[in-house]
């Protein structure tokens, strides 16, 4: 043992004097393999991104693609070492000088530099972003790469001087520990700079004394209601809300210090939550002056756990308001009756129940849009509204209850009802040539959103009916039975079922085979970039199609 130290130590001590051009052929060759192990991070790195950087959920991703992306990497790492000692070998075998021996390199920086631009290739739904954020990460993963590299290159040359290059080969193997490693050792500074943007944005709203500042919750309808009660409260305020699903601290932070004016008179804040917790971290963030809470459910049960630590969190909400305050119950959903029932503000307002503040009767959903009778003060309006989905009068209900509270007459209420849009992926109707209609539901469907949006795809009596779906997900233990229970539906409704991922195709079509459904007219698909190609194929003349929910690619 120590006269291999003593080995080790002989060829490791004239490596590192400074007049040794090997020490500075070392550090190039790091420094040029941590930028090639950099870019092939950028799969990890997309899965972390996309997972707010939940390394639970990074891993949820290895285990559901059966570490797909892991055995690729690792595969690039094998036939790499392969070709590098092999012409290592091959070339000590005939020629004296060692250098030759480093052309097994070209291998390796070739395989690196395909296997990118093949992943380039893969049409991505949300492709890597680079944010400040993960430029710092890249130069954590870059000191990595670098340190482990020179590491393995000055250890291997005590062994064999085919290893010499050969060991760097390796390295990619360590890439989906690395990321997630990375994440870690960043996450002090990004704790910081989080910590730096609320702060700031508290400041920042603290500076507007006047804004009634709104905060929106719920497991379902949140973007939608949003999106309404921004229509109906801009008749009368200057408003300024986050954008499409921009629900996080970060999300509303970056509206808050970018987009919101010195004249703005009310701010409307979408909240999500993923734990117990969130929603009163951004209600401590906003200072939240009333409140709206859509229906309640088993939305997130993975992250969540239990229905119960769900409506604890949504709870959050009213009980971060001042006892003066509005807050808005739809009380037409069971759980949030309860949380209605357990509010002890003096200003609550249950809305869609049985004598509440508004309600509606006479429910009738077309495929042009909804009709109903608004019921209000002891009067009742007719009305009606282009908007898709039974479910979506609740939602204007919800923030049409709001807005009359904050100043809004009733009949600028059913002035505004006809006009109102929906909101972006949800049931919003689109025309395609030759006829073609497509219903987008495609954001983040949930079991209420379905069997609304299979209600509406069934109003259209006369036309053929295609469902695209990868089914439903975030729904913890019950998530299997449930797809099978939505595959059950879909055979009631639909012509062809277009089943995209095979993260739950195989229980959708298990229930759809128990209802008899044609198993021919059943079609697999790995992506949504897949089905659009075959849509170019297929697509009749008066076919309506729902796409219905649109998994990120960390689904797959």
């Amino acid at each position: 043992m120590e006269i291999h130290s003593l080995n080790i130590n002989k060829i490791l001590a004239p490596l590192f004097d400074f007049g040794n051009p090997d020490l500075y052929f070392l550090i190039v060759l790091s420094i040029l393999n941590a930028v090639a192990l950099c870019f092939l991070s950028n799969k990890f790195l997309q899965i972390i991104q996309i997972s707010n950087y939940n390394l639970k959920l990074y891993g949820k991703w290895v285990k559901d693609t059966k570490a797909k992306w892991v055995s690729r990497v690792s595969l690039l790492a094998f036939l790499s070492f392969l070709s590098v000692y092999a012409i290592s070998v091959l070339f000590s075998q005939f020629l004296e000088n060692k250098l030759f021996g480093y052309l097994g390199l070209i291998f390796y920086f070739a395989f690196i530099v395909i296997f990118v631009l093949e992943l380039r290739k893969i049409p991505q739904k949300k492709p890597l972003k680079i944010t400040k954020r993960m430029m710092r990460i890249y130069v954590i993963l870059f000191a990595l790469y670098a340190g482990i590299t020179f590491g393995l290159l000055t250890l291997s040359l005590s062994y064999s001087n085919h290893l010499r290059v050969s060991v760097i080969t390796l390295v990619p193997v360590l890439i989906p520990i690395i990321v997630p490693f990375a994440t870690i050792l960043i996450y002090p500074i990004e704790k910081l700079i989080y910590n730096y943007y609320k702060l700031k944005c508290k400041k920042e709203l603290r500076k507007h004394s006047n804004l009634i500042k709104i905060g929106i919750t719920g497991s379902y309808g949140k973007t939608s209601t949003k999106r309404f009660l921004y229509q109906f409260l801009t008749k009368k305020y200057k408003v300024c809300t986050t954008p499409s699903s921009y629900n996080t601290p970060m999300g509303i932070c970056k509206v808050v210090l970018n987009d919101l004016k010195d004249d703005d008179e009310i701010f409307i804040a979408e909240m999500g939550a993923n734990k117990v917790g969130d929603i009163k971290e951004l209600c401590d963030m906003v200072e939240v002056d009333a409140g709206l809470i859509t229906a309640v459910g088993p939305q997130h049960l993975e992250t969540f756990k239990s229905l119960d630590n769900i409506i604890s969190t949504k709870s959050e909400l009213f009980k971060s308001l001042k006892d003066d305050a509005y807050c808005v119950f739809n009380v037409s959903n069971e759980n949030t009756k309860k949380m209605f029932g357990d509010c002890e503000l003096k200003n609550k307002i249950a809305v869609c129940g049985k004598n509440s503040f508004v309600q509606a009767k006479n429910i009738v959903a077309t495929k042009d849009g909804l009709e109903f009778v608004l019921l209000y003060n002891e009067n009742e309006y007719k009305t009606k509204t282009k908007i898709l989905g039974e479910h979506n009068v609740q939602n204007i209900l919800c923030a049409a209850a709001l807005a009359i509270k904050l100043g809004l007459s009733i009949d600028e209420i059913l002035d505004i009802i006809p006009t109102l849009e929906s909101a972006e992926h949800r049931l919003e109707l689109k025309q395609l040539d030759n006829n073609i209609l497509i219903i987008d539901d495609s954001f983040n469907s949930n079991i209420q959103g379905t069997a609304v949006a299979l209600k509406t795809l069934k109003l259209f009596s006369n036309n053929r009916k295609i469902i695209v779906t990868p089914g439903l997900v975030e729904l913890g233990k019950t998530e299997n039975s449930e797809n099978v229970e939505f595959g059950k539906r879909i055979a009631d409704v639909c012509d062809l079922v277009i089943l995209v991922g095979k993260n739950q195709s195989e229980n959708i079509k298990k229930g759809l085979l128990e209802k008899g459904f044609n198993e021919e007219k059943v079609i697999f698909k790995e992506t949504l970039f897949e089905v659009t190609n075959l849509f170019k194929t297929i697509l009749q003349s008066g076919d309506v199609v729902l796409l219905e929910n649109d998994l990120p690619d960390n689904y797959k």
